[in-house]
């Protein structure tokens, strides 16, 4: 059962729950009903006695579908509505305000509406001052990062930040972080709302188990280190914007003898970074995620009948025991390194990884006919089971390396946390963990 129409301004006379349903009574005897998967958390009311209700009204069946926010004060608190009950946390308490970044082309572009619906009135109704930011450019967050969040953090002035975007909002910020000779004092606290296609980092910490996954988080979790790895690239490699059609200069100084990208999620070569980047489109992103397997029949059956691309590079990895290893060939379909167990909410690519764990994994598999690729990654929304599969490599590593010998730029592309970087022909790439931990993400 979910709300109903009800004014929930009006008073309430009773609250009273049955099972996971709570049923409020106005004095004229008009109910409502709240299911208990859409309270986002109860709080003591701070003007009257009793308590204050936040919910979702009309969440829809998926994540795209958020609904929108309500309150209603209750006199007393039902026994098994305990466990809902909270003290605003610390990362909601601070004098400064929080800052809201709301990414206008992510996804499918619900972040303004997300905001609006959503975030905003709950950001209110807690009486938070917060500031919020709009996108106007692909470098709209890392001009924000570079000249507000790092100076706070290099200060050590406290700081929280919503972030409604995909998973290419965070690696823009982090990127900025550990691209910075200044010392950070105070890491700052990022609260995701997912407004992207894959969601990874938000699916892997459980932030799309629901449409009230995230406000719960930021109401009750508590912030986490963020795990890191470090992509650097031989010089003359270039980000990859509107649509494919721009180039931009990692850095400053095109001409270093390597440049470097830091992700969080995942880096990939192969099938992976092309159905990503050839989905990258506006006309693609209106499918939400199906956009990726879209891409990927279309890779997978090429329209001039011939089979799908064979990939040509060298690949090494040192494993967590220190040995370092070579593919048994040097054509591959599937190549990627993750810190996240997710890419999409069903989409378990790495189902031994934690949540925020530090260990990378090399996923890897060598060219196969169409139907056989389609199949393993059937297999990675059934749970993770194609790492069960003998032709995919499937291990932990400290290292990867490529060095890439395609021709076509189309090959040379990779994907580093939804970013699409090309690499200059008969360049190379290498991943590391990084040691350092500059940035803290609020999970539930």
């Amino acid at each position: 059962m979910a709300p109903v129409p009800f004014d929930w301004d009006t008073e309430i006379r009773t609250a009273e729950a049955t099972g996971d349903i709570l049923q409020c009574t106005s004095p004229t005897g008009a109910q409502g009903y709240i299911h208990f998967t859409n309270i986002i958390g109860v709080l003591p009311s701070t003007s009257l006695s009793g308590y204050q209700v936040l919910f979702l009204v009309n969440p829809g069946e998926n994540d795209e579908e958020l609904g929108y926010l309500e309150k209603t004060d209750i006199p007393s608190l039902p026994p098994s509505l305990s466990p809902f009950v909270v003290q605003l946390p610390d990362h909601l308490r601070h004098s400064e305000p929080v800052q809201v970044i709301i990414s206008t082309l992510s996804g499918t572009g619900s972040a303004q509406t997300v905001f609006r619906d959503i975030i905003e009135p709950f950001l209110s109704l807690l009486g938070i001052n917060h500031q919020a930011h709009e996108t106007q450019s692909t470098q709209t967050i890392s001009d924000l990062s570079r000249s507000q969040f790092l100076e706070r953090a290099c200060a050590g002035t406290p700081q929280t930040i919503i972030l409604l975007s995909g998973d290419g909002g965070l690696v823009d910020i982090l990127d900025v972080f550990y691209k910075s000779t200044q010392s950070i004092q105070r890491p700052p606290q990022i609260a995701l709302v997912p407004c992207g296609t894959g969601n990874a980092m938000a699916s892997s910490i459980g932030l799309r188990s629901g449409p009230a996954s995230s406000l719960v988080a930021l109401l009750r979790g508590g912030p986490s280190p963020v795990p890191i790895f470090a992509a650097t690239l031989s010089p003359g490699s270039q980000l990859v914007i509107n649509e494919g059609r721009q180039r931009l200069p990692i850095s400053p100084e095109p001409a270093a003898s390597h440049q470097t990208i830091y992700g969080a999620v995942v880096a990939s070569w192969g099938l992976h970074a092309a159905l990503v980047a050839d989905s990258d489109t506006v006309e693609y992103r209106k499918f939400g995620s199906e956009r990726f397997k879209m891409a990927a029949k279309e890779l997978l059956y090429p329209s001039d009948g011939t089979a799908p691309h064979r990939f040509q590079g060298k690949i090494t990895y040192l494993t967590i025991d220190g040995q370092e290893k070579t593919t048994e060939s040097d054509e591959h379909m599937y190549v990627l390194a993750s810190l996240v167990p997710r890419l999409e909410k069903d989409f378990l690519i790495s189902p031994d990884s934690e949540p925020l764990g530090e260990q990378m994994r090399f996923l890897h598999f060598g060219p196969l006919p169409a139907e056989e690729a389609m199949r393993l990654m059937t297999l990675a929304y059934q749970g993770g089971q194609h790492v069960q599969e003998a032709t995919v490599t499937y291990t932990a590593v400290e290292q990867l390396r490529i060095e890439f010998q395609e021709d076509l730029e189309r090959w040379r592309r990779v994907c580093i946390d939804g970013k699409i970087v090309v690499i200059e022909k008969g360049g190379w790439l290498e991943l590391r963990k990084e040691p350092r931990q500059l940035l803290q993400i609020i999970k539930p």
